[in-house]
């Protein structure tokens, strides 16, 4: 896509392309990419995307897609890169930093030089307040998602920036049980799951991360807990309303229901895409491998979609400066 040959960006933004920056994180310089999309004209909503173990910013941003939703939409997109391609998703997990297939046959799966935490959350934190100041986006409308592991870093950041981030929709990805134990936000954090029944990987009853690889990853929680505790969180008592998706195509496999709650307080959202015979995957893309390891991917929906219409109508953080005014520009 061709950029507009004048824009009201702030400079060094070229609205309808994507360039790699980097942010000083402690001693760390962290990095990422970000989308801005053609028409911006104002502090825009922002939506980080963070990829699964062994993933990348490219990756997850060509297999998602969101970018053109994003366009379409007028948010800016934000993909970080996760030390040794992976997430901090709980300070009490073992540490897996991936080695590519290594990862999937070997119980070696630690880099030496990445044998230590990372501060994901404060990178989130920083890259939000520096692209504030800088006028590029509205931090009143800060939204996550992400695949795997990438998706339980983003129950995480609801945890512990509920400052920060309006909502979250961890695609594939449960709450640790650690994180669960201690999931208490100071403020509503809008939550939108797509959770995959058959889940391999993610046990919907709760139980080890990816059991069937030889790395500990810890473990989560069940995921009925967990939407329990969003829902007391948010102060949500009402019961949802139960819509059943078409099957598209209707030989798939798979059967998914849409758990849509009342708003809660300050309006906070919780939707939950619950799929019957659905594996751990991104719905409406392809699998990113065998079936026979990750379950089948439903494609009675787009998952990327229901993403970004999810978050177009979540509110926006109250109380939360606007735009430049964070950073005092």
């Amino acid at each position: 896509m061709l950029a507009p040959i004048w824009s009201d960006a702030p400079k060094g933004f070229v609205p309808g392309s994507a360039v790699d920056r980097e942010v000083t994180v402690g001693e760390e310089e962290r990095s990422f990419r970000l989308y801005v999309p053609s028409e911006w004209s104002r502090p825009a909503p922002a939506l980080f995307v963070f990829h699964g173990e062994g993933g990348t910013p490219d990756t997850i941003q060509n297999y998602a897609k969101l970018d053109p939703l994003a366009e379409d939409r007028g948010f800016v997109v934000i993909y970080p890169k996760g030390e040794g391609r992976n997430w901090n998703y709980d300070p009490g997990a073992p540490i897996v930093r991936s080695r590519g297939l290594a990862s999937f046959s070997s119980r070696n799966g630690l880099n030496p030089d990445m044998d230590r935490r990372f501060d994901d959350v404060a990178m989130v934190r920083t890259i939000v307040e520096k692209l504030a100041a800088e006028g590029l986006i509205d931090a009143s409308r800060v939204f996550a998602t992400g695949i795997s592991s990438g998706a339980m870093f983003c129950h995480r950041l609801a945890a512990d920036a509920s400052d920060v981030v309006a909502g979250v929709a961890p695609v594939s990805g449960a709450m640790t049980d650690v994180v669960a134990n201690r999931f208490d936000p100071p403020q509503p954090v809008s939550l939108m799951a797509i959770i995959g029944e058959d889940d391999p990987l993610m046990p919907v009853q709760g139980g080890p991360i990816a059991g069937l690889l030889p790395q500990d990853r810890g473990r989560v929680a069940p995921a009925d807990e967990t939407i329990a505790a969003y829902l007391e969180a948010n102060g949500i008592s009402g019961e949802p309303c139960v819509e059943r998706l078409p099957d598209r195509p209707e030989d798939d496999g798979t059967t998914t229901r849409v758990y849509a709650y009342p708003p809660g307080e300050n309006g906070a959202l919780v939707e939950i895409y619950r799929i019957e015979g659905a594996g751990h995957n991104w719905p409406g893309k392809p699998s990113n491998y065998h079936v026979e390891m990750v379950g089948k991917t439903s494609q009675d929906f787009d998952g990327s979609e229901a993403v970004m219409s999810f978050f177009e109508r979540c509110p926006p953080k109250p109380g939360v400066p606007y735009g430049p005014e964070l950073g005092g520009q």
